[in-house]
């Protein structure tokens, strides 16, 4: 960790501030180069990532592409981005509520597909999926579908098809295979899945959800467990 000099300003205290930058490891993610977290030394937040001399903005994250869409992650700015949103952003200020189901997210594997959504130029959240053939670390089981294991929309976003668009980009990419959703499935996903079931019903015997602990055992049809919960 390191003090830095002076920045240009800050949004969150509208003025210029002290900065701090922490050195991250992003090695999972085989981010090349030098990667720190700048934060707000004056008000203790999050404002940037730095990759090498590039300031990356969450809340301006650029792309030379304004094509509105879901984008599978592959430059280190995109990777630095999908961090950013993950492990900063979503458990800092878009709080995990316990009570929805809501939890922490732990890093991706190599392996991991990971998906940017693109909105006029900016990143405004990610799905990531386990392919099939993925092994379980801890039981050498191997998942049999592709498995939607984490999914985020910045808050000011939700509420605006972009989680139902989740479900339509999944199956796109996944068009003839049952597609998993690691347990426990969240309050805000189960509402999404059962809007898109109850409109789209040649996925109702396709959707499951899926625990890391015990895969062959733990798969349940999204379907039946929406009508038993009446939601």
């Amino acid at each position: 960790m390191r003090y830095a000099g002076k920045s240009s300003g800050c949004l969150g205290c509208g003025r210029c501030v002290r900065t701090r930058t922490i050195r991250l490891d992003l090695r999972n993610l085989n981010v090349q180069g030098d990667v720190r977290r700048v934060d707000c030394a004056d008000g203790d937040h999050f404002v940037a990532v730095k990759l090498n001399d590039e300031i990356i903005d969450v809340d301006d994250s650029y792309c030379d592409r304004l094509d509105d869409e879901w984008r599978a992650v592959q430059t280190d700015r995109d990777k630095v981005l999908f961090y950013a949103l993950s492990q900063i952003v979503y458990p800092e200020i878009d709080t995990p509520r316990p009570e929805k189901l809501e939890s922490l997210y732990a890093p991706v594997d190599v392996l991991d597909v990971v998906l940017l959504r693109w909105q006029a130029g900016k990143a405004i959240g990610f799905y990531t999926v386990k392919p099939t053939g993925t092994e379980i670390f801890s039981t050498k089981e191997r998942y049999v579908m592709p498995v939607v294991d984490t999914a985020y929309i910045r808050s000011e976003y939700r509420n605006q098809g972009f989680g139902t668009g989740i479900l339509s980009d999944v199956t796109a990419r996944f068009p003839n295979e049952d597609i998993g959703f690691s347990k426990p499935v969240s309050s805000g996903m189960l509402r999404i899945l059962k809007a898109f079931l109850t409109s789209r019903k040649e996925y109702r015997l396709r959707f499951w959800e899926v625990a890391d602990c015990d895969i062959s055992g733990s798969q349940q049809l999204i379907w039946c467990t929406l009508k038993r919960a009446a939601l």
